[in-house]
């Protein structure tokens, strides 16, 4: 009989161990040249970390197991979001390139969130057969399909999945460049940008002695190459206290049975659904004020 694990995607999604992907991936994504220029230039690590780290997990679990009007309603709100941002070197051209539009950037994105959900998930609930992760990469398409990701461009199976990642890890480049200590604050490089995935400054109170925890044990899982884009000494003892914090942990989540583990997750899901049908109740002309009104009181 196996050993492994045959979870669904929405089972994956509501372990406590998916709100460790959000780190692995942002690191990722920001090693990316092609991703890198517009995760720079949307600032939400540095002033609104934990707002999209919750997000993003928000958006997935809502993929997961939603209904078609939740869909919906998702993709109008991703769509909204993304039509605010645009990628900077494309707009000396005519005029500005949205990246919702870029299937590859989204494909490279999507990847990034189903290789850390199926790192953690490995690292702190269990391994996945074979034929299972072919399957949950099948159901995960639908993740870059409605952030308009081609889905055909998605890999068919976890070993060119793997392969898919492992390319995309040779564009990394040798470290990602950091301001100096003079700079003038407001300058924002891939490297600055990184070191507030980590930030405390936005976080609940009630997360922030968890911040050193999720530090170690994402580093860990990061592995030698993204460790050295960033520049992060790892020594040995370094990987000893990350092998215990995650045994730890791996210990803790197995004392609990699966449906009790897993219904923080459920219950953020019907939130998330919640308050992305409030939020979308109201008129156009009253978002918008509302956006306004935040952009005004927003420190310059």
């Amino acid at each position: 009989m196996s050993t492994k694990s045959r979870p669904t995607l929405r089972r994956v999604l509501d372990e406590p161990s998916s709100y460790l992907l959000w780190p692995r991936a942002a690191l990722m994504q920001l090693a990316h040249p092609s991703i890198a220029p517009t995760e720079v230039e949307s600032g939400a690590y540095a002033n609104r970390g934990a707002q999209r780290w919750r997000a993003t997990i928000d958006y997935l679990r809502l993929v997961a197991e939603g209904d078609d009007d939740t869909l919906d309603r998702l993709v109008r709100e991703v769509n909204r979001i993304h039509a605010t941002v645009s990628v900077p070197e494309r707009r000396a051209g005519g005029g500005p390139r949205r990246p919702v539009f870029d299937s590859d950037g989204q494909r490279w994105v999507a990847a990034t969130w189903f290789h850390s959900m199926i790192e953690t998930y490995r690292l702190l609930i269990s391994d996945i057969d074979d034929d299972v992760l072919d399957r949950l990469l099948a159901d995960f398409a639908r993740v870059g399909g409605l952030l308009q990701m081609d889905v055909s461009d998605w890999p068919e199976d976890y070993a060119r999945f793997t392969e898919f990642v492992r390319c995309g890890e040779l564009s990394y480049p040798v470290m990602l460049p950091r301001s100096e200590p003079d700079a003038p604050p407001e300058q924002l490089l891939p490297g600055d940008v990184a070191a507030s995935v980590f930030s405390a400054y936005s976080l609940p109170l009630r997360y922030v002695r968890w911040a050193p925890k999720v530090r170690l044990v994402t580093w860990g899982m990061a592995g030698p190459v993204l460790r050295g884009v960033y520049g992060i000494e790892w020594s040995d003892e370094h990987q000893a206290r990350f092998e215990h914090q995650a045994r730890r942990w791996r210990r803790l989540l197995a004392l609990w049975p699966g449906a009790l583990r897993r219904r923080n997750g459920r219950k953020g899901r019907r939130k998330a659904a919640q308050r992305l049908r409030e939020h979308q109740a109201r008129s156009y002309t009253e978002t918008k004020a509302h956006e306004r009104r935040l952009a005004a009181e927003r420190p310059r």
